[in-house]
């Protein structure tokens, strides 16, 4: 597999005020679609161009109070271009009419049973361009006045009243067709995870078309009560029944619960030791009531190789390599050897994961190896060893604890003699222990392009002379995330971090490899890699031991795989925290585009200084490549 990985970063002013005044005007056009040759030349008969097919600018509704006209669009076939200048829109007559039809099925679904098209004009807008205009009477809905259940379980009534509160239809609401249906399926999941799982439902609707009143039926037959039987595990080779065992989240002769399977099912894929996993509860179209579960799997490839190349404008000529074996000595274990090389960093890490520690929701992850650091202003050299405990609390929430232990060699440290601090000595080997510890808080709908949900992070390392360490300090980390779509159309994504490192104990001035630096394609994004923050008098990164970074950026749809992006970034680097200070803080704007890939958006990005610092050591326009998302 071959990916490419794209970056940006800047040196020298190699962002001519032509091209950025370019790249915007670009956008300006491309977001508003207007292209005064393309509108040009006379329509035929009905608007029809002799020449070349109808094109659809614009589709708009009239009178769709109930139903918003992005939802519509979603089920027709004809679309309408979002930018009008680079990207056409064929106008097809029979798919036209199909899609009247699915616009009269669309509103009869939600309960419209009087809707009315009442008339669709196409009009010609110029040249072969029409525009669309779907004029709708929608009609009084259907609305649910009355919802029976009926429950004939142990607690009929205690049941009753939670079914009702989990039912898509209520009392009171427009009656819809897909919330009907989904009646059956929420009241049989209700009782299955009370141990009913042969629960029967009797549903009906009874709509009257001249009042516009319905009532809607369900009885629900529980069965008898049901227990797991013996579990049996097949397809597996080389991975022990043990370990699909301990996934399992019932045990024989428990009382049935629906929602355990799921969980079993879902704990084995996360595994990633089977390619297939099947669940089947057995022997639940006769009479018994202690119901065998089979689970057949089908196992990955015990040793995976992955490859990876790209190139990018900050760390360049970019590899990665990685060997992982799947249940390495048995147990689940993985063992993982990764190594990545670039222009700015060199790593060689070998990492296994013991699972099952202390709790079925442990695990130990052992990481060592070495990492070579080319950073602006030095190059570090460094051996590590990191025992981690992970903690799963659930889907959402990690937490991690351990100990780290690294070993550093300093050297061409590019600060002036004046800037120089006591710590930033070259050669001089910098032997660090501490204990550091984190939480990943997070719910998003895509771990690769997120459109909506959070992620909050939190990092902390302790390191003392108690320890062993020759550096005291204590540095913290939060960071938070929101992804919130935008009425249909995009993303608005959000993003705000603080760092702080106090040095302790003997410890005066913390070494540049442990500092805060910003700035760049992955933080602020109108300056260059690291230059974000206090500067030599030659323009070389010092670090600080205070950060605020923050990001609001708009990602919005442009025509598959092609997004653009409108962002605000601003960012600060202070010598301590205490100085940190709103006044010091600098503000970015910029444009991008994205092109979505398997592997992640590949993105560029433009940013402008809206307050650049005195000094004048690169330009106030930066260019930034990358693949995946800043944040």
């Amino acid at each position: 597999m071959v990916v490419f990985f794209l970056h940006g970063r800047s040196e020298k002013p190699r962002c001519p005020k032509f091209w950025a005044v370019f790249f915007v005007s670009a956008l300006f056009f491309l977001l508003c679609g207007v292209c005064p040759a393309a509108e040009s030349g006379s329509p035929g008969p009905a608007g029809k161009s002799s020449k070349q097919p109808l094109q659809v600018r614009s589709i708009d509704f009239e009178g769709n109070a109930s139903i918003d006209s992005g939802e519509i669009k979603k089920i027709m076939t004809t679309k309408a271009p979002r930018f009008r200048w680079f990207f056409k829109a064929p106008f097809d007559e029979n798919e036209f009419r199909e899609d009247l039809a699915r616009i009269q099925s669309l509103y009869v679904s939600q309960g419209f049973y009087h809707m009315r098209l009442l008339s669709h004009e196409v009009r010609p807008v110029g040249g072969n361009r029409v525009s669309i205009v779907i004029r709708i009477e929608e009609g009084p809905p259907m609305m649910v006045t009355k919802v029976d259940l009926t429950v004939d379980g142990p607690t009929p009534e205690k049941w009753r009243r939670s079914i009702l509160e989990a039912l898509p239809i209520k009392a009171g609401a427009r009656f819809a067709t897909p919330g009907f249906k989904d009646i059956e399926k929420t009241a049989l999941r209700f009782v299955s995870d009370q141990g009913y799982p042969k629960a029967k439902v009797d549903l009906h609707a009874k709509l009257d078309k001249r009042t516009n009143e319905g009532t809607v039926s369900a009885d629900i037959t529980v069965g008898p009560k049901c227990t797991f039987g013996a579990v049996r595990v097949e397809g597996n080779e080389s991975v022990e029944t043990r370990v699909v065992m301990r996934e399992v989240t019932f045990r024989k002769g428990e009382v049935f619960n629906g929602s355990k399977v799921e969980e079993t099912q879902r704990k084995l894929f996360g595994l990633d030791l089977f390619q297939f996993v099947d669940v089947t509860v057995e022997n639940m179209e006769d009479e018994s009531t202690a119901l065998p579960v089979r689970i057949l799997v089908k196992e990955m490839k015990k040793q995976t190789i992955r490859l990876g190349v790209g190139y990018g404008t900050e760390d360049q000529l970019r590899g990665q390599a990685q060997y992982e074996v799947r249940n390495f000595l048995g147990g689940g274990r993985r063992l993982q050897i990764n190594a990545k090389a670039s222009f700015l960093a060199q790593l060689l890490e070998g990492r296994l994961t013991q699972p099952y520690l202390f709790s079925p929701h442990g695990s130990l992850l052992l990481d060592g190896g070495f990492l070579y650091e080319d950073a602006e202003s030095f190059k570090n050299r460094k051996i590590f060893i990191r025992p981690v405990y992970e903690y799963r609390w659930n889907q959402q929430w990690v937490t991690t604890a351990g100990y780290n232990f690294e070993a550093n060699r300093l050297s061409d440290v590019a600060l002036s003699a004046a800037r120089r601090l006591i710590n930033d000595q070259e050669h001089q080997e910098y032997y660090i222990s501490s204990l550091i510890a984190g939480n990943t808080w997070e719910r998003v709908d895509s771990t690769l392009n997120p459109k909506k949900g959070w992620r909050l992070l939190q990092n902390m390392e302790y390191s003392s002379n108690f320890l062993g360490s020759e550096v005291d300090y204590f540095k913290l980390t939060l960071e938070g995330r929101a992804y919130v779509p935008t009425f249909g159309f995009g993303v608005l994504a959000g993003r705000l971090k603080w760092g702080g490192t106090e040095p302790m104990e003997e410890t005066d001035v913390v070494p540049i490899f442990k500092r805060f630096f910003s700035g760049g394609g992955e933080s602020v994004r109108g300056y260059p890699y690291q230059r974000l923050g206090p500067l030599d008098e030659f323009g070389n990164p010092i670090g600080g031991m205070g950060l605020v970074e923050g990001s609001l950026e708009w990602r919005f749809p442009i025509k598959n795989p092609l997004e653009g992006v409108v962002f605000f970034d601003f960012g600060n680097v202070a010598p301590d925290i205490r100085s940190l200070s709103w006044n010091d803080t600098r503000y970015t704007v910029g444009i991008g585009a994205r092109y979505l890939t398997v592997v992640g958006p590949i993105r560029l990005d433009i940013g402008y200084e809206l307050n650049p610092p005195d000094q004048e050591f690169f330009s106030p326009y930066q260019f930034h490549f990358s693949i995946g998302q800043a944040f």
